[in-house]
């Protein structure tokens, strides 16, 4: 075939094609059409609507259940991102159809059905209407329930002192209760961990069957459980330490020997070993049952099985500096250095170094965990500190040593020795010396040291005392503090904070009771409002002269406005006294003011201003405290 040939057949081929298009019409169509006669075929412009959600019938609570469904809808939850058209807005109300019937089902109306009706707007622009009804008929309720073991469980082994938890024989579910499936499901989740705590740390679900009856509106449960070996909890194997001693961690578990098996006790050394900030990784776990032995001659004789602990060493030095402000003290730097395992044991050595107006010095603490006990701490520690307070001027040296005793979780016990030399200057220059011996007691539920929201604390100290000022000198020096914390709220958006202080010294007479011993009132740490140590005796200069006993009182309502910013308006009172005994809110002086706080992740910064409410002719008419944590 020629070329020519090609060409002439190609052309009629195309115009026969042209041909037949134009014969359909579409050519003729589409140059006739214009943009303003085509019409879509859907509306996409975004529509509004409301949404109704209807109740009929049910024997139970129909307000609930309206409730829960308008947390769970879809309508509700994203009526603010208004559908694309009707088929936008039909879809949307079709997802909560689906999602009514799953809500009743999962409260025990498992014959609930749900319809929606979706209708036009009226009139463009106007909403749609959408009405989500509910027919949940009968509740169900809880009925017959059955747990079985498969193996049964082998009996433990006596232990002296430990009594397990007994074996739970039936589900938690009560005969006659609504059905719900979270309150199901729950009470079967609690059966292997209520095992883990009575010696069979594998115990799990084998398998969980549930039935409705129809006729009786009941339903259900049938629970099997593998317990796995009874086991008795052996030693802890360390893995993962490179500078902290294996040992000082085996020293410090929770559990004997032994004695059946708890995961409790487990959750208590993963605590432990967390707060002593050697770690940045601590997990403790049952080993496998392949690593067990046997604790007899019985091939069912229960096992001793290891504890693994894995951890990961964090850095052991800190280096850290915090700042404060007060407008009676001044500018207050602290610098601190520490390092929490000095020797391999958690030993722990802080240095500080306090610079302000009112102090300056050197402070070194040194504190040894599990001293002879693993609830014990020997503490011992010195400074050399020059004050300057418009009560006195000191210029001292101290040390310590003692001994700290956690009696249970809340509790604690100290006793140390601590005596101090150095020279007052009171319109003179002065020599002084003492040594006490502090025990103290104290208690503390509080959530946090820095920001606590609920708890108490309350601690108690008395302080045998003898030593030289202005002659020979012996007494004792008592001191009880107290606080409170309250959210009457869950998300705490409000605490209602409470302290007060007391203390006497018994037996001296205010004349040969070093100044640096006595009491004082005033300040940001104690009556906000007046400059530090203002509030009491004055000497024949007018500068404070402290007392032989005080009394103070705070009040504080933490208001939280918004994730990172708090107010805080607050009342303060106190005074000193000459005599032993304080008279209680006897002759107070009352300041009061209102606080910012911002919060960071290490704790409240925090900003005061107060204002005396008996102003003297020697008080500022307000102070200003800048500091970081809550004031109490």
């Amino acid at each position: 075939m020629t070329i020519a040939v090609r060409h002439m057949l190609l052309m009629l081929g195309t115009s026969l094609l042209l041909c037949t298009v134009s014969g359909c019409g579409l050519f003729r169509e589409v140059s006739n059409s214009s943009t303003e006669d085509a019409a879509p075929l859907f509306e996409t412009d975004p529509v509004r609507y409301r949404t109704d959600i209807v109740v009929k019938g049910g024997d139970g609570d129909s307000a609930g259940l309206r409730s829960a469904m308008e947390q769970h809808s879809q309508l509700i939850l994203l009526k603010d991102q208004l559908p694309d058209g009707m088929i936008g807005l039909m879809r949307r109300a079709r997802l909560d159809r689906e999602n009514a019937v799953k809500l009743m089902h999962s409260l025990g109306y498992y014959d609930g059905t749900a319809e929606t009706d979706v209708d036009d707007p009226p009139h463009p622009g106007e909403e749609a209407a959408v009405t989500l009804t509910l027919v949940p008929g009968p509740r169900y309720r809880i009925g017959e329930t059955s747990l079985s073991y498969r193996p049964s469980p082998t009996p433990l082994p006596p232990f002296p002192g430990i009594t397990p938890d007994p074996v739970p024989q039936a589900l938690p579910l009560q005969q006659g209760a609504p059905a719900e499936a979270d309150d199901v499901l729950s009470a079967i989740d609690e059966i292997p961990p209520a095992l883990h705590r009575s010696g069979y740390p594998e115990a799990a679900v084998s398998s969980s069957r549930y039935t409705l009856n129809r006729t009786k509106k009941t339903l259900n449960a049938e629970v099997v459980v593998d317990p796995g070996p009874a086991s008795v909890m052996g030693e802890a194997q360390i893995r993962g330490t490179e500078k902290v001693r294996p040992e000082y961690l085996q020293g410090l578990v929770t559990w004997k020997d032994g004695a059946p098996w708890d995961d409790r006790r487990l959750q208590d050394y993963r605590r432990e070993l967390q707060s002593l900030g050697l770690f940045r990784f601590v997990d403790v776990k049952a080993a496998p049952t392949s690593q067990g032995e046997k604790t007899g001659t019985p091939a069912d004789s229960p096992l001793r099985l290891p504890v693994l602990v894995d951890v990961r060493e964090s850095s052991f030095r800190t280096v850290s500096a915090g700042a404060r402000y007060a407008t009676d003290t001044g500018m207050g730097v602290l610098g601190e250095w520490q390092h929490r395992n000095l020797f391999g044991a958690g030993e722990k050595l802080t240095l500080k170094l306090p610079f302000a107006q009112d102090k300056r010095g050197v402070q070194a603490d040194f504190e040894k965990p599990s001293f002879g006990n693993p609830d014990q701490k020997f503490l011992a520690g010195t400074s050399y500190l020059k004050e300057e307070t418009d009560a006195y001027d000191t210029t001292a040296v101290n040390a310590y040593v003692g001994l700290e005793r956690e009696l249970s979780p809340s509790w604690w016990a100290s006793a140390k020795v601590f005596t101090e030399a150095g020279t007052v200057t009171r319109g003179s220059k002065d020599e002084y010396r003492y040594s006490s011996l502090i025990l103290a007691l104290r208690r503390d539920t509080r959530n946090s040291i820095m920001n606590p929201v609920r708890g108490t604390y309350v601690q108690w100290e008395a302080s045998p005392t003898t030593g030289y000022y202005n002659g020979n000198f012996s007494g004792v020096s008592t001191k009880v503090t107290a606080s409170g914390y309250y959210a009457p709220f869950d998300d705490d958006v409000l605490v209602l904070a409470a302290r007060t202080s007391l203390g006497s010294f018994l037996g001296v007479s205010i004349n040969n009771i070093p100044p640096s011993l006595r009491f004082y009132c005033g300040g940001g740490g104690s009556v906000r409002g007046y400059a530090y140590q203002a509030i009491g005796p004055k000497d024949h200069y007018g500068d404070p002269r402290g007392g032989v006993s005080f009394h103070e009182v705070n009040l504080e309502a933490r208001f939280r406005v918004t994730e990172h910013i708090g107010i805080v308006p607050f009342i303060d009172g106190g005074m000193v006294y000459e005599e032993e005994y304080p008279r209680l809110f006897r002759d107070f002086q009352w300041g009061a003011g209102l606080g910012l706080r911002y919060f960071t992740p290490i704790g409240p910064v925090r900003l005061d201003v107060a204002v005396p409410l008996e102003k003297k002719s020697d008080d500022r008419g307000y102070q200003i405290y800048i500091s970081i944590g809550q004031s109490f």
